[in-house]
């Protein structure tokens, strides 16, 4: 830790610093739309703004959630597990050729049965360029989740979707290579950074880990940092593809107070 300190706080004009939000900035909670950044965490982002080459948040959540949860000026914006970018003080823009694949996924979305998922237990929050169904306060969440995989997930793959799971989430995608991976990978050459750190706790947190290590690989990065923001709901396999640990949300604002200091 004290070496990615040292690293990223000695060459601040050629560093990015990049965080996941649910479960990284904000602390989980059963209803996603209960979620919020507590202030001190956006205090922090808005002092990293100022004194690194690129700050920024990139968030399985819709573009305009992100904003809405992390209303800061000046930083860079990943959303939809990047089928939405924005560089800093840009609008969001869909990730080129995602409009027809979008358009399959809306189509699926509209003739799914919402009363269906509920009576499983599940509800639909729709991000526009894709889709979670959640199932965290179901009646029992092992049988919701089963059956999600189990019914829903075949359909859409007949769609020509694609799915991925997350922490009592089953998410519909568009059938592009989009992820937090290529958004990370557009905001960090864009920028011209050198040096990465990227903040996540879940599978979609490890594709953006795995793209700075291409990047480090291919030598246009000096330094990627993976930090996990660790606690009892992370996979192992997650876990396992970590860099660098800290303690939930709390480890994560003690991090960037070290790196804003």
């Amino acid at each position: 830790m004290s070496e990615l300190i040292d690293d990223l706080r000695g060459h601040p004009a050629e560093s990015a610093l990049l965080f996941d939000i649910d479960g990284v900035l904000a602390p989980i909670v059963a209803n996603a739309g209960d979620a919020r950044v507590p202030a001190p965490a956006l205090s922090l982002i808005a002092d990293l703004a100022g004194r690194y080459l690129l700050t920024g948040v990139i968030s399985g959540r819709g573009l305009a959630d992100v904003d809405a949860l992390v209303p800061v000026a000046g930083i860079a914006r990943g959303g939809n597990h990047g089928l939405e970018v924005a560089a800093p003080g840009e609008g969001a823009h869909l990730m080129p050729g995602a409009e027809a694949a979008v358009a399959q996924l809306r189509a699926f979305v509209e003739a799914l049965d919402p009363a269906a998922l509920s009576a499983q237990g599940a509800w639909m929050e729709d991000k526009g360029a894709s889709v979670s169904l959640h199932y965290r306060e179901a009646p029992d969440p092992a049988a919701t989740g089963r059956w999600l995989r189990a019914e829903v997930r075949p359909a859409a793959l007949q769609a020509g979707l694609r799915t991925r799971d997350g922490k009592m989430i089953l998410e519909l995608l568009p059938d592009i290579d989009a992820h937090k991976g290529t958004a990370l990978d557009a905001l960090v050459s864009a920028a011209g950074a050198r040096r990465v750190l990227y903040v996540g706790d879940d599978h979609t947190d490890a594709d953006a880990w795995r793209a700075m290590r291409h990047m480090a690989a291919d030598g246009r990065l000096d330094t990627a940092w993976c930090v996990l923001a660790d606690g009892p709901e992370v996979d192992a396999q997650v876990r396992a593809q970590a860099d660098v640990m800290v303690a939930g949300t709390d480890g994560v604002l003690a991090l960037m107070a070290a790196l804003a200091s």
